[in-house]
Protein backbone atom coordinates (compact mmCIF):
# COMPACT_ATOMS: atom_id res chain seq x y z
CA UNK A 1 0.00 0.00 0.00
CA UNK A 2 1.34 3.46 -0.87
CA UNK A 3 0.13 7.13 0.16
CA UNK A 4 -2.14 7.15 -3.18
CA UNK A 5 -3.94 4.33 -2.45
CA UNK A 6 -5.65 6.10 0.83
CA UNK A 7 -8.81 7.41 -1.17
CA UNK A 8 -9.94 3.91 -3.10
CA UNK A 9 -8.61 1.88 0.52
CA UNK A 10 -10.80 4.47 2.58
CA UNK A 11 -13.76 3.54 0.24
CA UNK A 12 -13.40 -0.43 0.58
CA UNK A 13 -13.06 0.37 4.34
CA UNK A 14 -16.27 1.47 4.43
CA UNK A 15 -17.34 -2.43 3.49
CA UNK A 16 -15.15 -3.99 6.44
CA UNK A 17 -16.30 -0.98 8.83
CA UNK A 18 -20.19 -0.04 9.11
CA UNK A 19 -19.72 1.96 12.43
CA UNK A 20 -17.05 4.27 10.65
CA UNK A 21 -17.09 7.27 8.92
CA UNK A 22 -15.16 7.71 5.80
CA UNK A 23 -12.74 10.57 6.77
CA UNK A 24 -12.06 8.95 10.45
CA UNK A 25 -11.34 6.07 9.38
CA UNK A 26 -8.99 7.28 6.43
CA UNK A 27 -6.46 8.66 9.57
CA UNK A 28 -6.81 5.07 11.28
CA UNK A 29 -5.56 3.59 7.83
CA UNK A 30 -3.39 6.05 7.40
CA UNK A 31 -2.21 5.58 11.03
CA UNK A 32 -1.47 2.17 10.00
CA UNK A 33 0.42 2.34 6.57
CA UNK A 34 2.92 4.60 8.51
CA UNK A 35 3.60 2.08 11.80
CA UNK A 36 2.97 -0.96 9.47
CA UNK A 37 3.96 -0.18 6.31
CA UNK A 38 5.05 -4.05 5.39
CA UNK A 39 1.83 -5.04 6.58
CA UNK A 40 -0.57 -2.98 4.70
CA UNK A 41 -0.89 -4.86 1.29
CA UNK A 42 -3.41 -4.08 -1.70
CA UNK A 43 -4.84 -5.79 -4.78
CA UNK A 44 -4.87 -4.31 -7.84
CA UNK A 45 -6.43 -4.90 -11.43
CA UNK A 46 -5.19 -2.71 -14.06
CA UNK A 47 -3.62 -0.21 -11.18
CA UNK A 48 -6.84 -0.21 -9.57
CA UNK A 49 -7.17 -0.92 -6.01
CA UNK A 50 -9.30 -3.47 -5.40
CA UNK A 51 -8.76 -4.70 -2.37
CA UNK A 52 -6.75 -4.57 0.78
CA UNK A 53 -5.72 -6.23 4.19
CA UNK A 54 -3.81 -4.36 7.29
CA UNK A 55 -2.64 -5.93 10.51
CA UNK A 56 -0.79 -4.51 13.46
CA UNK A 57 0.89 -6.79 15.54
CA UNK A 58 2.95 -6.61 19.57
CA UNK A 59 5.06 -9.31 20.47
CA UNK A 60 3.76 -12.32 18.96
CA UNK A 61 -0.02 -11.29 18.51
CA UNK A 62 -1.34 -9.49 15.87
CA UNK A 63 -4.83 -8.57 15.13
CA UNK A 64 -6.03 -8.19 11.49
CA UNK A 65 -7.62 -4.67 11.38
CA UNK A 66 -9.36 -4.85 7.89
CA UNK A 67 -9.60 -6.71 4.95
CA UNK A 68 -12.17 -5.87 1.81
CA UNK A 69 -12.21 -6.37 -1.58
CA UNK A 70 -14.37 -4.95 -3.62
CA UNK A 71 -18.11 -6.47 -4.47
CA UNK A 72 -17.40 -7.35 -7.94
CA UNK A 73 -14.04 -8.73 -7.29
CA UNK A 74 -15.76 -11.37 -4.57
CA UNK A 75 -15.33 -15.08 -4.51
CA UNK A 76 -12.33 -14.73 -6.90
CA UNK A 77 -9.53 -15.79 -4.33
CA UNK A 78 -8.36 -12.40 -3.91
CA UNK A 79 -9.40 -12.43 -0.48
CA UNK A 80 -7.66 -15.67 0.15
CA UNK A 81 -5.02 -14.09 -1.76
CA UNK A 82 -4.31 -11.14 0.67
CA UNK A 83 -5.37 -12.92 4.02
CA UNK A 84 -2.28 -15.55 3.37
CA UNK A 85 0.04 -13.01 2.31
CA UNK A 86 -0.79 -10.68 5.27
CA UNK A 87 -0.58 -14.37 7.30
CA UNK A 88 3.07 -15.06 5.54
CA UNK A 89 4.07 -11.47 6.34
CA UNK A 90 2.57 -11.91 10.27
CA UNK A 91 5.06 -15.33 10.55
CA UNK A 92 8.36 -13.23 9.30
CA UNK A 93 7.52 -11.05 11.96
CA UNK A 94 7.15 -13.52 14.81
CA UNK A 95 3.49 -13.63 15.24
CA UNK A 96 1.98 -17.15 17.07
CA UNK A 97 -1.62 -15.85 16.90
CA UNK A 98 -3.46 -13.68 14.77
CA UNK A 99 -7.12 -12.20 15.90
CA UNK A 100 -9.80 -10.78 13.62
CA UNK A 101 -12.68 -8.63 15.05
CA UNK A 102 -15.41 -8.66 12.55
CA UNK A 103 -18.14 -6.16 13.36
CA UNK A 104 -21.82 -7.51 13.86
CA UNK A 105 -22.93 -6.41 10.59
CA UNK A 106 -20.04 -7.91 8.95
CA UNK A 107 -21.08 -11.81 10.38
CA UNK A 108 -21.37 -13.06 6.41
CA UNK A 109 -17.28 -13.05 6.83
CA UNK A 110 -17.33 -15.21 9.68
CA UNK A 111 -17.34 -18.49 7.22
CA UNK A 112 -14.22 -16.64 5.11
CA UNK A 113 -12.42 -16.54 8.51
CA UNK A 114 -13.59 -20.22 9.43
CA UNK A 115 -12.12 -21.56 5.39
CA UNK A 116 -9.09 -20.01 6.63
CA UNK A 117 -8.67 -21.80 9.98
CA UNK A 118 -10.07 -19.04 12.35
CA UNK A 119 -12.12 -20.05 15.22
CA UNK A 120 -14.54 -17.55 17.15
CA UNK A 121 -13.30 -17.13 21.04
CA UNK A 122 -15.69 -14.89 22.13
CA UNK A 123 -17.24 -11.24 21.39
CA UNK A 124 -17.25 -7.78 22.75
CA UNK A 125 -20.15 -5.86 23.37
CA UNK A 126 -19.74 -2.09 22.40
CA UNK A 127 -16.66 -2.80 21.10
CA UNK A 128 -16.70 -0.49 18.20
CA UNK A 129 -19.00 1.72 20.12
CA UNK A 130 -22.24 1.39 22.27
CA UNK A 131 -24.65 -0.90 19.74
CA UNK A 132 -21.59 -1.76 18.03
CA UNK A 133 -20.54 -5.39 19.18
CA UNK A 134 -17.35 -7.48 17.75
CA UNK A 135 -17.22 -11.35 17.14
CA UNK A 136 -13.80 -11.99 17.76
CA UNK A 137 -12.49 -15.05 15.85
CA UNK A 138 -8.51 -16.71 16.65
CA UNK A 139 -5.79 -18.76 14.02
CA UNK A 140 -3.23 -20.15 15.85
CA UNK A 141 -0.43 -20.09 13.55
CA UNK A 142 2.15 -23.20 13.23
Amino acid sequence: MQMKDLAAVSELAMMANPHATKEKYKEHVLSELRENPDLSLVATDDRKVVGYVQADIQENSAVLEDIAVAEQYQKKGLGKTLLNEEIEALKRKGAKTVLAEVHYLCASAVPFYYRHSFRIVGFVQDYFGIGHDALILKLVLQ
